[in-house]
């Protein structure tokens, strides 16, 4: 009974893909890989997302589920794949394995796909390379994204060793929505003293004719949310929250690399000294930006309260920033400039239509924190 009720929930689930694409799919439970033992499901898995349009794991049913095990990146190298849970709208678990050396899954170049319905657990406290920072040659982001015309929802992304739970790069056409991205990452705090462990909920490097909406990020520990912006980039409807965990910045709005974007109607709240800025357009404060500034940016109508800043605009070239709500700031945590506290500061914004009420203020590294020049 058991068996025949996974096949017809998968019947179905592939009979609305069907719907939508308007193609015959074939489809797999992917029964070679099962959550319900420690070994590795990594190439099982593999196999069927090479060999399936749709696979539909297994949620957890009862005692003995882990979830699916890998030791090994999976990648979707297939476009159209669909990647959720056999019984939506319980969610599918995918387990970082204690040696995963890299990203748990990997789309490069693939357009078209769907992740949906599966909560990725990058196993942060019990992998090997729990204690070793990212960097160019250290990758333990939990998934990274690469196409145009993808959809992530009802997707949950947690315990990244560091890095980012999710990162999309150079893609257009998406829609990230209704998903989860929480406690990421560690500060030196929390591990020994040791910097550069922490992680970003979701980092999106090339936001094109896109949507991140109605997502919610908890206690990650860089930033929360970081668009880099670009035409037709829609940013809506997500809450960023902080209880538990510091973390340099909930929103990050734009970069020297991409114009444009609509960033509205999000919402940011912190407790006393977790959150640097609630929300920040322009990213000076990081050695990243170089200095360069965003572009054509619209931001309006979001709210933020409890961060140390809780609005700041420094590194934006042109655009508008209005209707924004901020108020509560507190405590004295900031990259690189510590407090004072403020609700909304401006900085380097050259041709820009800011709102009114801020204090002039600046946060570039490696200068004197202050008024702006």
């Amino acid at each position: 009974m058991r068996r025949l009720l996974i096949v017809a929930l998968a019947c179905l689930a592939c009979a609305a893909v069907g719907a939508r694409t308007g193609a015959v799919r074939t489809t797999t439970t992917c029964d070679a890989a099962s959550p319900y033992d420690n070994l590795p499901d990594d190439a099982a898995l593999q196999a069927c997302l090479d060999a399936y349009d749709a696979v539909l794991l297994q949620p957890d049913r009862g005692p003995g589920y882990v979830g699916y095990l890998v030791a090994n990146t999976l990648k979707i190298k297939r476009a159209g794949v669909l990647l959720t849970s056999a019984a939506i709208p319980a969610k599918a678990t995918i387990l970082a394995a204690p040696g995963l050396d890299s990203s748990m899954l990997r789309a490069s170049g693939v357009d078209g796909f769907e992740i949906s319905f599966i909560r990725f657990d990058g196993n942060r406290e019990n992998r090997l390379l729990r204690d070793k920072p990212c960097s160019d040659q250290r990758n333990s982001r939990n998934v990274e994204l690469v196409g145009n015309g993808f959809s992530v929802r009802y997707v949950e992304s947690a315990g990244a060793v560091c890095g980012s739970a999710m990162t999309v790069g150079d893609s257009a056409g998406f829609t990230i929505a209704n998903s989860l991205f929480y406690d990421n990452g560690r500060q030196p705090e929390d591990a020994n003293g040791i910097a550069g462990l922490w992680a970003d909920g979701l980092t999106v490097f090339k936001c094109v004719d896109a949507a991140i909406r109605d997502n919610h990020f908890w206690d990650n520990t860089d930033v929360d949310l970081g668009v880099n912006g670009g035409s037709k980039c829609a940013v809506y409807r997500n809450t960023i929250t902080h209880a538990y965990q510091y973390a340099f910045a909930g929103l990050v709005i734009g970069d020297p690399t991409r114009s444009g974007g609509e960033f509205s109607d999000n919402l940011v709240s912190s407790g006393y000294d977790l959150l640097g800025f609630g929300i920040i357009v322009g990213c000076h404060p990081w050695t990243q930006c170089g200095g360069g500034f965003a572009s054509n940016v619209v931001v309006h109508d979001n709210a933020s309260f409890g961060a140390v800043v809780n609005f700041a605009v420094d590194g934006v070239n042109g655009g508008s920033i209005h209707g924004n709500t901020m108020r509560g700031a507190q405590g004295s945590r900031l990259p690189n400039c510590p407090g004072p506290a403020a609700d909304y500061t401006a900085g380097h914004a050259t041709g820009t239509a800011l709102q009114g009420g801020y204090t002039a203020r600046i946060f570039d590294v490696g200068l004197a924190c202050g008024a702006r020049d």
